[in-house]
């Protein structure tokens, strides 16, 4: 009677059920949504919420903790973040560095990206075609 209960089906019945892997498509999603839901809020250097507006790096560092992932603050240590993607191979989530690697957006589509431009400008979309020419690199944060 015993030896049954070290079977394999016996086992399986009392084994804890594995974690959902949590696929970054849909991280992205939630990324992408947050930063969605800042289109308008104004720029701010060094701003990281709705409430004290938004500069490049702080609209990117707050949509990964609205997913529980911590990234670095500041646009040079987001720049070393992740793994290098080429432009050609963007997805949503991505980061697209411009202006030597002193700016970035975040990549909403194959099309655009949401972007926390500069002084006396809000949050917006820019289209990827807009930002080829700048190019400085881009970096992959989801696996």
């Amino acid at each position: 009677m015993l030896a049954c209960l070290f079977t394999p089906v016996a086992q399986a019945r009392f084994a804890p059920p594995a974690a959902p892997k949590r696929r970054p498509g849909r991280l992205a999603h939630r990324v992408i949504a947050f930063a969605k839901r800042q289109l308008g809020v104004p720029y701010r250097w060094g701003g990281v919420s709705r409430r004290t507006g938004f500069d490049c790096s702080g609209l990117v560092y707050a949509a990964y903790r609205s997913i529980g992932m911590r990234i670095p603050r500041s646009t040079w240590d987001q720049l070393r973040a992740g793994r290098p993607i080429r432009f050609a191979r963007l997805r949503p989530g991505d980061l697209v560095f411009t202006n030597g690697g002193g700016h970035f957006q975040l990549v909403v589509s194959r099309r655009a990206a949401i972007s926390a431009p500069q002084t006396d400008e809000r949050v917006r979309y820019v289209p990827l075609a807009r930002l080829r020419p700048e190019f400085a690199g881009s970096r992959r944060l989801l696996r």
